[in-house]
């Protein structure tokens, strides 16, 4: 060609299932060569597997070894497993099974054998083009801000897959160590006597940890305060937030500390007769939450019209994300 761009059709359906490796390579005048490679991938043929019977949608842990991934996805083509148990790479045994009820209600699932107490990262790769943790995660990892994690407010945090994949990624661990809970029989106040401080770990102190709260404790308790109500803790955009922006929902952002340095938190608040109230926005979702990357318009930058989880337009004047 004399022109700067070259057309041509390569027929491909004899390819065998799974991956194949195409490199072009391109020879000008001089006799200078250029190549590049990608690769393609050819799906294997789906049968409807139904979702064993007791399972939900998210992560089960079915023993100290095995868990079941369960995906609420209608509307896509097909569902890969990335993670560090396969090198973050397209593989068909880790392609998820399929129990279609109808086209919207689709479950994609898969059975993983894992070792216990150890976390694994892991994604899903929807429609070989959408890279999303599992919207039920109690745990993720973030590219661009867990590298701000103090050591000291969240110690030994996993280290993010660099150069494996991009964006969130969700964390899996079977036999996970259970906190042991110091009140079991905590008797909340009467909802006419609460006496309601509402708090954000970003700004009550510089500190901005759990760790804080439960160091600081008798200063609320000498206010007479029985009752926290602590603003977002689920994991938002970013590391400061008002929390308002949540990416997934059932989390506990790692900026304040761990999981069970919330829960210890809470323990402790139960030992000085202190309840704690979650605010919790479930009417909204950032961009980087699996129920709005996984069904979006990327035309009009906003949720897709077969979105199950949001509107493309909000119902209410006050709506923001």
């Amino acid at each position: 060609t004399t022109t700067s761009s070259l057309t041509y059709d390569f027929v491909y359906s004899n390819f065998s299932i799974g991956a194949h490796t195409i490199k072009v390579i391109g020879i000008d005048t001089t006799g200078s060569v250029n190549s590049t490679s990608f690769m393609m991938f050819s799906n294997p043929a789906y049968t409807n597997t139904p979702l064993p019977n007791g399972l939900k949608h998210g992560i089960n842990y079915t023993s100290v070894t095995n868990a079941t991934l369960a995906l609420y996805a209608p509307y896509k083509d097909f569902v890969y497993l990335l993670g560090d148990f396969n090198d973050w790479k397209v593989q068909t045994n880790y392609m998820l099974n399929r129990h279609f009820v109808n086209s919207d209600s689709v479950i994609w699932w898969i059975d993983l054998t894992l070792s216990p107490g150890t976390e694994y990262a892991f994604q899903y790769l929807v429609d070989g083009t959408i890279r999303t943790g599992d919207p039920y995660s109690e745990k993720i990892l973030d590219p661009w801000n867990d590298q701000y994690i103090p050591s000291t407010t969240y110690p030994a945090l996993k280290s993010y897959p660099s150069g494996k994949t991009s964006s969130v990624v969700s964390v899996i661990q079977t036999a996970q160590p259970e906190y042991q809970w110091q009140v079991t029989d905590f008797q909340k106040p009467p909802k006419e006597k609460l006496v309601i401080y509402e708090l954000l770990v970003r700004d009550f102190s510089t500190q901005r940890t759990y760790q804080f709260l439960i160091d600081t404790l008798s200063y609320l308790k000498s206010l007479g305060v029985n009752a926290i109500e602590l603003m977002p803790i689920m994991e938002f955009s970013g590391n400061l937030s008002w929390g308002c922006n949540p990416i997934y929902h059932a989390a506990a952002d790692k900026y304040y500390g761990t999981a069970n340095k919330l829960k210890e938190f809470i323990d402790v608040c139960h030992q000085n007769g202190i309840a704690v109230i979650l605010d919790m926005v479930l009417n909204q979702a950032d961009n980087l939450s699996p129920l709005a990357m996984m069904w979006w318009d990327a035309a009009n930058n906003r949720p897709a019209a077969n979105s199950p989880y949001l509107n493309p337009i909000a119902k209410h004047p006050f709506n923001v994300f």
